[in-house]
Order: structure tokens, then C-alpha cells, then sequence
């Protein structure tokens, strides 16, 4: 069993001795669906970014071919972008769950 997997059950446990465990259970649902959209917009980023490619690859007109290159660059940038955010957002949440658990010990 990997590691994530171990301090989930442990979080579960130890949500459900509190008392707060439908909140814990809701917390985990909104992020399971922050999750699937971050990995909707990756692959939907992706597809686009091979459509493009595929145009950038047969294309007979220079502008469409320097216009696809730039798209395919833009659309990399931004992806990254939206996975920094999202890196954040995680660390975030981390410390805030550490000083809980501090907190609570």
C-alpha cells in the first residue's frame, strides 16, 4: 500500500474519532472534483496542443504555420501555468492541515 493510501485511512480514522467526519467527507469530494477539472483541462490542453501540431506539421501556408507554432507555445505556457497554481494551492492546504495537526497535539 503506498504511502498516500496510508495516511488517508489514518486521516479517516482519525476524522471519524472527532466527530467531523460528513465535513471530512465533503472536503474529500470537492477536491476529488478540483482534481478531475485540472485533469479535464490537461487533456483537453493536450489534444489541442496535437491538433496543432498535426496543422503545424501539414500546413502549406507560413502563417498558418508559424500560427499553430505560436498556439502550441501559448498553450504549453499556460498549462504550466495552471500546474504551478495548482502545486500552490496543494502546499497550502498542507500547511494548513500541519498547523491543524499541531495544533491539535
Amino acid at each position: 500500500m503506498s504511502d498516500n493510501a496510508e495516511e488517508g485511512i489514518a486521516k479517516a480514522q482519525s476524522q471519524r474519532g472527532t466527530g467531523d467526519q460528513q465535513k471530512w467527507l465533503s472536503e474529500q469530494q470537492a477536491r476529488g472534483s478540483s482534481n478531475l477539472g485540472d485533469r479535464m483541462l490537461t487533456f483537453i490542453a493536450m489534444l489541442g496542443m496535437f491538433g496543432l501540431l498535426v496543422v503545424w506539421m501539414t500546413a502549406t501556408s507560413d502563417l498558418l504555420i508559424y500560427g499553430s507554432f505560436v498556439a502550441v507555445l501559448v498553450l504549453i505556457v499556460v498549462t504550466g501555468l495552471a500546474k504551478i497554481k495548482r502545486i500552490e494551492k496543494i502546499r497550502e492546504e498542507r500547511r494548513r492541515q500541519a498547523s491543524e495537526w499541531n495544533s491539535r497535539n
